[in-house]
């Protein structure tokens, strides 16, 4: 793509690219691609923007419309190459799933990160239809999610092992596209394609939560354009675009085998790793404030043997095996749980902060905890 070609798009192109999504048909890729471009610069009025992501939720994207959207956010993002001598991961979920949980992704990457056996590249945004995002929780704690010095992210996840990869630093050029999502308040095709452009060149793997079902067969098919060397492709079956405690699973894996990618496709039940099944109500928070104080709660050992506490640690295994592919589930959910008591995520990020953000932050954050 050349993202300096005119691709203006004029009132009557508009008018077609509706028109068929209203008759639930699928764009071209070049049609989709010209339509991301023109929402990126904002030269699509509101209505247009409100218009084209809606029909595009009703319509439910195919591979070619996500394809397109990838490569435009790719191609317009400022990409770093951090050196690790461990596998880079990421786990990114779609959110969406509406069911106000605390920052669970959050909560594992920073116990998978403690583990030493991967870096995590950790990808997010603040929340735009849930509770509180990565984002909210990171800010929170005095990590510089704004610093545009690419340089400090970097830093961290070659010294520390974790990273904060603020979206709208990476992805300076979809600034346009955040209001828009904002005021919609609902998901777009955005938390779908957005998990999927870690602005990492050299990610390794990923685990990628997903809330809704059809992506299951649909996300799958993206990860060799992704360049992945693994990916655990998750959703409860009770809709959570996490592992969860509260039902079972559907995990997707899709490896790269002698060249090629493989999928294979496995039900996991929380009971047969020993972890006792809860409610939704059990791991479900009231607000932003009870978000990340129940985050920073788990990170620190303060909810041992509890729902929440179970909750991290089965997706913070599944972060581990997407980094190396011969770790069983079992052996991956004994090593969190040895992070988690011998304080090593605590550890991390008491360093993480006073290296590179401000510990006044996680200090004030601290004194809830009860430590």
């Amino acid at each position: 793509m050349d993202p300096k070609h005119d691709k203006k798009m004029d009132e009557t192109f508009g008018k077609h690219v509706l028109r068929k999504l209203a008759k639930k048909e699928h764009l071209t890729f070049q049609e989709t691609e010209k339509v991301i471009l023109n929402l990126k610069d904002g030269n699509c009025t509101d209505t247009f923007s409100a218009a084209f992501l809606m029909s595009l939720i009703l319509n439910g994207e195919n591979e070619e419309e996500l394809s397109a959207i990838i490569d435009v956010i790719r191609s317009s993002s400022n990409r770093i190459t951090p050196q690790t001598s461990v596998p880079l991961v990421d786990n990114c979920g779609t959110g969406g799933d509406m069911l106000n949980t605390f920052n669970i992704s959050t909560a594992a990457a920073l116990v998978a990160g403690s583990s030493k056996k991967i870096a995590v590249a950790k990808h997010g945004n603040k929340s735009s239809s849930g509770v509180s995002g990565s984002a909210d929780f990171f800010e929170r704690i005095g990590y510089p999610i704004q610093d545009n010095k690419v340089d400090t992210h970097v830093k961290s996840i070659e010294k520390h092992g974790l990273g904060f990869l603020y979206a709208p630093v990476f992805h300076p050029s979809l600034k346009s596209v955040i209001k828009l999502r904002k005021e919609l308040g609902i998901r777009t095709v955005f938390n779908t394609a957005g998990p999927l452009c870690n602005p990492c060149t050299n990610l390794h793997s990923q685990v990628i939560g997903l809330s809704n079902p059809n992506d299951l067969d649909l996300i799958p098919k993206l990860i060799p354009i992704l360049g992945l060397n693994r990916a655990l492709i998750i959703r409860s079956q009770d809709g959570m675009d996490e592992l969860s405690i509260t039902s079972t699973n559907t995990v997707k894996y899709v490896f790269l085998e002698d060249g090629r990618y493989n999928t294979r496709t496995e039900i996991l039940d929380p009971v047969s790793l020993g972890l006792t099944k809860c409610s939704i109500s059990d791991i479900a928070v009231k607000n932003k404030n009870d978000s990340i104080n129940q985050t920073l709660r788990v990170v620190y050992g303060c909810l041992p043997n509890s729902p929440k506490e179970n909750m991290v640690l089965l997706n913070s295994a599944a972060t581990i095996v997407a980094g190396n592919g011969e770790i069983s589930f079992e052996d991956a959910l004994s090593e969190s749980l040895d992070c988690i008591r011998n304080g090593r995520p605590q550890l991390l990020l008491r360093n993480l902060i006073e290296d590179v953000g401000d510990i006044s932050k996680l200090e004030i954050a601290e004194k809830t905890l009860d430590l």
